[in-house]
């Protein structure tokens, strides 16, 4: 990748680098006298510093299918620049900087291989964080905190960097729902959408995982008399004791309380799910 950065550099007479998906400095070229303040920092500390990470963000480069030309910032002594997304095997494993604006044609023949020569950390899982209006997209390190953006904000579960188009469907729906309905947190992970996720199509499986079939029968039926203990007992041929220690077994597992009106509605949709899947 060095000799590939280093002529690139030659051909356009400007430094290049080169980032992955999660702000890490990956690769650069013998830095020109047109170097700014934004990249030698990144450079030193092989890392994009976040508000950096944040202005490249606001201007859509990691949703781009081209290049992104990216405007000055002297608060942050950034320079105006070109970012070119790197695809590899169709998946989104970093970007090319360029200072300046540039001829993409100059450029394109070097995409592949310098997209091949990222390394993706298949065991480091990443989230994808995004916010709306104003749009924002940012990818950090699963165990890193949630950036402070304005505004909805979805976060994704934690994906392999292979997965990062699923993380970022995740985190846009989740803020997105933010914004639609008042019942959700101003800043949401797909984790906390319940029933949402179902209804996009996330596995029912998933939320139902550690409950018997005993225990699925019982909540069921619990749902399915709107919550009326009594009724259930007497349908399920149960002592109230027995119901209720059921129950207490149900919510153990699966980490939800049944007091929750949208956890009741998660589990209801799940187990309905189950059912119609029989069909076929």
């Amino acid at each position: 990748m060095q000799e590939l950065l280093d002529e690139l550099s030659r051909a356009l007479g400007r430094g290049v680098s080169v980032d992955d998906v999660v702000g890490r400095v990956v690769a650069h070229s013998a830095q020109t006298d047109d170097v700014d303040a934004a990249r030698v920092r990144a450079i030193l500390a092989r890392r994009v510093p976040a508000e950096v990470a944040a202005w490249q963000d606001a201007h859509g480069v990691a949703t781009a299918d081209g290049p992104v030309r990216v405007p000055a910032n002297a608060a942050l002594g950034f320079q105006e620049r070109t970012g070119f997304p790197l695809r590899h095997n169709g998946v989104l494993v970093g970007f090319l900087w360029v200072l300046g604006v540039v001829d993409p044609a100059v450029v394109a023949g070097h995409l592949p291989a310098l997209a091949a020569g990222v390394r993706v950390g298949e065991r480091t899982p990443v989230r994808v964080v995004v916010a709306v209006e104003p749009r924002a997209v940012r990818t950090v390190p699963a165990t890193g905190p949630v950036p402070d953006l304005p505004g909805h904000v979805g976060v994704s579960d934690a994906l392999p960097p292979d997965r990062a188009g699923d993380a970022y469907q995740q985190a846009l729906a989740a803020a997105e729902l933010s914004r639609l309905d008042p019942s959700l947190p101003r800043v949401v992970s797909w984790s906390e959408l319940g029933a949402y996720r179902l209804l996009l199509g996330a596995p029912p499986d998933d939320v139902l995982a550690g409950l018997s079939d005993v225990l699925r029968a019982t909540v069921e039926a619990y749902l399915d008399s709107g919550c009326d203990a009594r009724a259930t007992a007497q349908a399920l041929h149960l002592h109230r004791t027995s119901l209720y220690y059921r129950l207490g077994r149900v919510e153990a597992a699966t980490g939800r309380a049944l007091s929750d009106g949208r956890t009741r509605l998660e589990l209801h949709v799940a187990l309905k799910l189950l059912r119609l899947r029989r069909r076929t």
